[in-house]
């Protein structure tokens, strides 16, 4: 009988030991388990959290990148505002032929202007000199290229004696004869005009007439005119072309 009861107790101290280390086999692998399914978890949300950096990072990049071309954009539009616009060589040529006519103008008007004023301001008597009173035949004098000859004809149609000196634009290609003369009243004179050898271009024969004062020579009166700077005289224009 003793030994039964021992046999038993063995036995059942066996199982109960056998009991135990399952129990215990089963926590430690349920507790792996867990471990290991909280570091697979841990694992995602770290690959996660590194795709969502990497994602803010690219997204401020691409901000950036976007925001400097924005800026690059506004400061080439406002530079290429700022800048003059640069005028191309044509445009310059047209403004300096355009300015030069100006010019070429306004002095040629000029003196033709103060005659005309002091004319229109004496016109108040019948006999006084002004540019229809004093006449050029023919108004204008057409030379060939090789040179030539011509006379032109000084009509006085006032009723007061008159004096005149004659000037051209080239002395040098131009002679004339005479240079001073005086023309009676309503009476006219004959000018000879003699062209040289050159280039065809375009020329003035200016006529200065005054009135005469007396026995004193016409170069002599114009010089005295010269040195008061008087007005007191009137200006005919006649031009002189040349053609080949």
């Amino acid at each position: 009988m003793l030994f039964g009861l021992s046999v038993f107790l063995f036995l059942a101290v066996l199982t109960a030991g056998c009991a135990n280390d399952k129990r215990n086999a089963s926590r430690k692998s349920s507790k792996s388990k867990g471990k290991s399914g909280r570091s697979g978890k841990s694992s995602k949300s770290g690959r996660s959290s590194r795709k969502s950096s990497k994602r803010s990072s690219k997204s401020k990049k691409s901000r950036k990148s976007s925001k400097s071309g924005r800026k690059s954009k506004s400061g080439k539009s406002s530079s290429s505002k700022r800048q003059p616009k640069r005028k191309s060589a044509s445009d310059l040529r047209v403004q300096a032929a355009i300015s030069a006519d100006k010019m070429a103008a306004k002095s040629a008007i000029q003196p033709s202007s103060e005659m005309t004023t002091h004319s229109e301001c004496s016109e108040h008597e019948g006999h006084n000199i002004t540019y229809a009173n004093i006449r050029v035949i023919p108004h204008e004098i057409i030379f060939k290229q090789i040179g030539g000859l011509k006379t032109i004809r000084i009509k006085n149609s006032t009723p007061t004696p008159i004096v005149y000196m004659i000037k051209c634009s080239d002395n040098m290609l131009y002679s004339i004869t005479p240079v001073y003369g005086s023309i009676g009243a309503n009476e006219e004179t004959n000018v000879n005009i003699l062209r040289e050898n050159g280039i065809a271009k375009h020329d003035k024969l200016i006529l200065i007439t005054a009135k005469q004062e007396g026995d004193v020579s016409p170069a002599h009166i114009f010089a005295e005119m010269y040195k008061k700077n008087s007005l007191d005289y009137n200006v005919n224009m006649v031009p002189l072309i040349a053609r080949n």
